[in-house]
C-alpha cells in the first residue's frame, strides 16, 4: 500500500510524517484485532453449535410425542435411524446377516406394504429362533430335497437389488435384527408363508393354525408362539 499526505493542511512535513505513521499503525492494529475477533467468533460459534446439538440430542426425544406416530411412521423412523447408525446402505450390508435378510425381504416382498415386508423379515428370524438353521443366511438359503425354502434363492435370473425398495429392505432388516422389540411381530410368530394367488393349503400335520393375511401373503406357524 502506498499513501501520500497533502501537506497543504497547515502542518509541517515532520508532523505529517508522524501522522502518517500513526495512521498506518492504527490500520495494522485494527487489521490484527479484526482478524483475531473473527477467529474468536468462529471458535465461539463452533462451540455454541456443538453445545446446541448436544442439547437438541438430549431434549428432542423428551419433547417429541412418539405416541402420535402411526405404525408406518414409527417403522420408517427406526429404519432411517438404523441406516444412519450403520453408516449407510453399503456399510450396513457388509454384515452378512443383514445382507441375507435384506435380500430375502427384497425378493420376497418388495412392492408389499411395510408391514408385509417386515413380516417376511420376522418369518425369517422366527425360523432362526426355531432352529431351522444356525444363522440368518442359513435360514434364507436352506433347502430340503433340493427345493429352496425361499423361491428366489433357486432363481438364477434374479436381478441386482436397487432403488428405494432395496433401501427399505435394508432398513427393515436392520430394525428386525437390532431392535426386535421396538416394532411388534405382525406375524404372531409365523414360520411359513405363501402368496395369496397360490391355491394351495399346507398339509403339514404340525401346522397349528393360519396366523393371518398380510398384504399378498398368507402366514402360518408350526407350533404355538413362545412366550
Amino acid at each position: 500500500m502506498h499513501m501520500t499526505l497533502n501537506y497543504n493542511l497547515g502542518m509541517s512535513k515532520q508532523a505529517g510524517d508522524r501522522l502518517l505513521v500513526r495512521v498506518i499503525s492504527l490500520l495494522l492494529i485494527f487489521t490484527i484485532l479484526f482478524s483475531s475477533v473473527t477467529e474468536a467468533r468462529r471458535i465461539v460459534a463452533k462451540e455454541i453449535t456443538h453445545g446446541l446439538e448436544a442439547v437438541d440430542d438430549w431434549v428432542f426425544p423428551k419433547v417429541t410425542d412418539y405416541r402420535k406416530e402411526t405404525w408406518d411412521q414409527r417403522l420408517n423412523r427406526l429404519m432411517n435411524t438404523n441406516i444412519q447408525n450403520a453408516g449407510g446402505i453399503s456399510a450396513a450390508v457388509a454384515d452378512r446377516d443383514v445382507r441375507c435378510l435384506a435380500e430375502n425381504v427384497y425378493y420376497e416382498s418388495r412392492g408389499e406394504p411395510l408391514k408385509g415386508q417386515l413380516a417376511v423379515a420376522k418369518v425369517t428370524l422366527n425360523r432362526l429362533d426355531e432352529g431351522y438353521a444356525s444363522s440368518v443366511c442359513g435360514v434364507v438359503k436352506q433347502q430340503h430335497s433340493n427345493v429352496c425354502q425361499f423361491s428366489w434363492v433357486c432363481n438364477n435370473a434374479i436381478s441386482r437389488p436397487i432403488g428405494l425398495a432395496w433401501t427399505q429392505a435394508v432398513g427393515i432388516a436392520l430394525v428386525a435384527l437390532n431392535e426386535p422389540t421396538r416394532v411388534e411381530d405382525p406375524t404372531n410368530g409365523a414360520t411359513y408363508f405363501h402368496a395369496t394367488y397360490i391355491e394351495w393349503q399346507p398339509g403339514w400335520r404340525k401346522v397349528q393354525d393360519s396366523v393371518r393375511q398380510i398384504g399378498n401373503h398368507i402366514l402360518y406357524r408350526t407350533k404355538p408362539k413362545r412366550n
